[in-house]
């Protein structure tokens, strides 16, 4: 009864320690709220995250027309990590490894945007 108790604790330490370490549970999201203009995003990692080595990032709303979005390092303008046309329905998904503090959203209207919404919910998974 003593050892399975001592192993539970110590499991349920172990787990909390991960989780606080890892942070692969904390997603935060962003909405964008004006998609007729072109914007910048920036997400940056948590303060507590000292070593980031992954990244998600789930894009879903619509919009009326037709945009561009790109991910990238923050101080960069060339080859972008990540690009994606959208019109109508969006959901997009992408994630994998990275090894910045911050990534750069950006978002372009291209053709006749006038009204939509898109949300951003993103995390980054660190030591």
């Amino acid at each position: 009864m003593k050892k399975t108790l001592l192993f539970i604790s110590i499991l349920a330490i172990g787990l909390y320690y991960i989780n606080e370490k890892t942070h692969w549970i904390t997603n935060r999201t962003y909405e964008l709220k004006d998609v007729s203009k072109s914007s910048v995003i920036l997400f940056h990692k948590m303060k507590t995250q000292e070593h980031v080595y992954d990244f998600f990032v789930h894009i879903t709303g619509h919009i009326e027309g037709k945009a561009k979005i790109t991910l990238n390092y923050q101080n960069s303008s060339k080859n972008p990590y990540k690009i994606e046309n959208i019109s109508g329905d969006v959901d997009i998904k992408w994630g994998g490894d990275w090894y910045a503090d911050v990534l750069k959203i950006e978002y372009e209207p291209i053709v006749d945007v006038k009204n939509g919404s898109l949300s951003f919910e993103y995390a980054f998974s660190g030591l």
